[in-house]
């Protein structure tokens, strides 16, 4: 019988308000899983063709666990958010959030101005 654990990591170089390398350094973060005998697969984590495609593999080897790293990007899709420390815990306005969805469907850049929260 083979093992059934699957690890998923959402690999967006974040831990809350600080870069991951910043704070502790994770990378390569693939060899340290296959370091404690896991079979490994790095997917981009916004296709959902390539997610299925990492899942329907299962499981990739009998008696050893997986890892699947997903490489994210925190905040895609919004730009003025987009892989920015100082954007994470923040109070938005609700005219902020407003223009934070359209900028979502395409329209222009939202100007956020709402002070940011510093979290350590």
């Amino acid at each position: 019988m083979g093992y059934n654990l699957v690890v998923v990591v959402d690999r967006n170089e974040f831990q809350a308000n600080i870069r991951t390398e910043e704070l502790i350094p994770l990378e390569p973060l693939d060899a340290k899983f296959k370091a404690f005998g896991a079979e490994v697969t790095t997917v981009d984590g916004h296709s959902f063709p390539a997610l299925r495609e990492a899942f329907a593999k299962l499981p990739y080897a009998e008696k050893k666990p997986t890892a699947v790293i997903a490489r994210t990007v925190r905040g895609k899709g919004l730009p003025s958010i987009e892989r920015r420390a100082d954007r994470w815990f923040v109070n938005f306005t609700h005219d902020e959030i407003a223009a934070l969805l359209k900028e979502l469907h395409g329209e222009a850049q939202a100007k956020l101005t709402s002070e940011t929260l510093m979290v350590r």
